[in-house]
């Protein structure tokens, strides 16, 4: 069987959105945004994840890092995969600190069939019909990630920022 993937950048030309927060208790806000990816994205447990956590505890900052992820099918070969970075700190007497926030989203198509009837397939169901739903289902993506954003902005007081073009992005 062979099989085609083609990824699409859903939030191009600016690959990311970076939220930052700074006010008391960061990590308890980066717990109240994990418990609003699954209704938010209308998910099961299976369809979201956070698969590192790490910790540091020395000195009087504590430092945070964190790392989710959310897979959201829609159609039989088009899914939408989301990574969720925090990186922070926070002051262990006082609870005061901040976090950055980063979101990035692709939208991945695969097909698969024979080697040789991959291409002829591919090249007429893309004509035809999937080039025009591809595109909707990036809009779609998009939309549904500024929607998410603008709801962390507004419960949560989080501020939009931009990074300079060219910036190395963790």
């Amino acid at each position: 069987m062979a099989v085609l993937e083609i990824v699409d950048d859903c939030l191009a030309p600016e690959r990311h959105i970076f939220l930052t927060y700074t006010g008391p208790n960061p990590w308890g806000v980066a717990e109240k945004i994990t418990n609003l990816i699954e209704p938010f994205f209308h998910v099961s447990a299976s369809g979201t994840g956070n698969d590192i956590i790490n910790w540091d505890v020395v000195g009087d900052q504590i430092s945070f890092y964190s790392h989710w992820w959310v897979k959201k099918k829609f159609s039989a070969h088009s899914t939408m995969k989301v990574d969720l970075r925090i990186i922070g700190k926070q002051h262990k007497t006082t609870g005061e600190g901040y976090f950055r926030l980063r979101i990035t989203a692709d939208l991945v198509t695969q097909f698969s069939t024979f080697g040789f009837l991959l291409k002829p397939l591919w090249y007429l169901y893309s004509y035809f019909f999937y080039n025009r739903v591809r595109r909707r289902f990036i809009e779609r993506c998009r939309e549904m990630l500024h929607r998410f954003r603008d709801e962390l902005k507004e419960h949560y007081d989080l501020k939009y920022t931009e990074i300079p073009a060219g910036a190395v992005v963790g």
